[in-house]
Formats: structure tokens, sequence, C-alpha cells
């Protein structure tokens, strides 16, 4: 590795910007950014326009839509990186961008590699799923697979949230790249294969998988709020046709109430408003998509599929019954 290489960072996200900001403060030869544009950034969570800090310290620019468009991968070659970082990027890095830099593309992943490769990390991570950490790698042709060049373990807590786990992921970059990027700049760059026998793969999740069962436990609902929260697009439930983003609830210490799963038994100033689950109350502390007075003893929220194919039937009847056609 050649000493202070010529880097070009891809990104579009927080995760993104730290790097950024640490080659920046470390005085790498950051020869370009390219970060995506904000257009296309409508369905990313926690997106970063990147342009402002790279305008700030004089960097190259580019905007890109898909990464693998001919005009970015002739924009890098232009530059003749040594080394393109690819940090907080959904999109799948392909030829020819692949091959430019001389010595290779850094890839970054919020899980402890080689276990949790693949999508949706943050989310498995306060599932319980996956354990986290700030891990580079020198990326191959394979998921997450390219040996380890730097790893920060942070550790996730049963309050923390989607919000909180983003926050410690900046900050585990942070602490990794300080351990190795004086090396880099010096040109030392070592990495440590990663051991394929312990690989375990995260399936992707959509912001359908955000949706509430109220037959699970508060606990699991509990997770699965705190796992869907900002900056992914939030558990949800339904209150007649009106969605209900739930953005914070925890498990209730009340016991001495029980009532339908799914349906309100107390909305008050001193207790707040708690629902019934399939094993204790869950306390409602944030949501959106309904006024607060809608949310009262009595209500039941959650979609009930036979009820509403019923409710169908007989509206189908009915317009049948006024046809012109029946007679």
């Amino acid at each position: 590795m050649v000493k202070n290489p010529k880097i070009i960072l891809i990104g579009s996200v927080n995760s993104s910007r730290k790097t950024l900001e640490k080659l920046i403060q470390y005085e790498l030869d950051v020869v370009a950014v390219i970060g995506l544009d904000p257009e296309a950034a409508k369905a990313v969570s926690g997106y970063v326009d990147l342009k402002t800090l790279s305008d700030e310290n004089q960097i190259p620019f580019q905007y890109f839509t898909k990464v693998n468009d001919p005009e970015i991968a002739d924009f890098a070659a232009s530059k003749q990186p040594d080394l393109i970082f690819v940090v907080g990027l959904s999109q799948m890095v392909k030829e020819p961008l692949l091959t430019i830099p001389k010595y290779g593309l850094i890839g970054f992943h919020p899980t402890r590699l080689p276990e949790g490769r693949g999508r949706g990390a943050v989310a498995w991570i306060i599932l319980g799923e996956v354990k986290g950490a700030a891990t580079f790698f020198k990326m191959d042709e394979g998921m997450d697979s390219g040996a380890i060049w730097a790893q920060e373990i942070y550790e996730v807590g049963e309050s923390d949230n989607a919000t909180t786990v983003v926050n410690q992921i900046v900050n585990a970059i942070g602490i990794a790249l300080d351990q190795v990027l004086p090396k880099l700049k010096e040109g030392i760059f070592s990495t440590e294969p990663q051991d394929e026998s312990k690989a375990t793969y995260l399936g992707k999740r959509n912001p359908e998988d955000g949706h509430i069962d109220w037959s699970q436990s508060a606990a699991s609902i509990d997770n699965l709020i705190r796992a869907a929260s900002k900056p992914l697009p939030g558990g949800y439930t339904y209150l007649g046709n009106k969605k209900i983003i739930i953005w914070r609830a925890s498990p209730s210490k009340i016991q001495n109430h029980l009532g339908v799963p799914g349906r309100i038994v107390l909305a008050d100033d001193m207790n707040g408003i708690q629902l019934q689950t399939g094993n204790g109350l869950l306390q409602i502390e944030s949501f959106e998509g309904v006024a607060p007075d809608k949310m009262k003893v009595g209500v039941t929220l959650g979609f009930n599929f036979e009820k509403e194919y019923f409710k169908l039937l007989e509206r189908v009847e009915q317009l049948e019954q006024k046809s012109p056609n029946n007679g």
C-alpha cells in the first residue's frame, strides 16, 4: 500500500458522513466523494446529503442515482483512486467500479462479522438475533465476506431503539477508524480473513415487517416497535382504516387489568394509554396517524381480516340488489 493513498468515498447515510469526517480529520487524500442524489433518497432511512461537507473541504463531488451507471464509473476512474470506501450504501457495487481502485474497495457492516451478513442489520440487532460491531472489511465477490480491516464492538440494551443503535454505530465507526487511519496514512493496511464456519446471514426486512400482531406478548411487540423506530418506517397498526405508526412503547407494570388483545383498557393522565396484548399490557407512549382523543378505552386496534371480509361481502350483496340487471 502506498503512503497516504488516494481515496474515494461512496455513501448516503450517517455512517457515510462519519467516515468522511474521520478521513478529513486524519488528512487522508480524499480525491472525490460520490453521494446519493436527494431525489433518489426518499426510501433511504437516515439519508445524509454528503455534498455540503465535501464542498466545505473542497473535495470533488458527484451525485448518483444508480451507483453502477457508466458515468459514475468514468468519474471514479478519472480520479485514479488507490482505495474506494463504500459505507452506508444499500446498492450492490458491480463491475467496472469494483476494479477501478488499485488496492480494492473497503466496505462497512454494523454486525460482528462473520455473524450477521446481509440486510436489515439494525432491526435484527435490536430483535436480539445478532450482535453489533462497526466492521470495516476489504470487499470481495461475496456478501459482507471480505477480510476484516477494523472492528469495534458496541452493546445494545433492552431500551435501545433504531435511533440509539444508529448513534452507537456512528460512535463505534469513529473509534474503529481512530485505530486504523493513522496506519493507513503511512501505507499500512492489514486485514484478517473471516472464519467462514461462523458465518450467519440476515434476510431483508421490508416496511410491512413492522406490522404489529396484538396476540404477541407486550415484550415481543415492544422489541418490534424499537426495531422499526426512526429512522426506519416504524411499527404500525390500524384503527378502522386509519394507519397508526407507534414510535415508542413499553411493557406495562400494571397487572390488575385484563382485556381483549388489541383493545385499550386504560387511557387517562395517570396511566397513559394501556393496551392489552397476548401477554401483558403495553403502554403506548408516542404515535401518529390519529388524534390522541381517538385512543380511548374500549377502542380496538388492528385489522380484523374476517370482519372486513364479511363487511365486504355484505357490501357486494347490497350493490348487487341495487343493480338494474337484478330485475
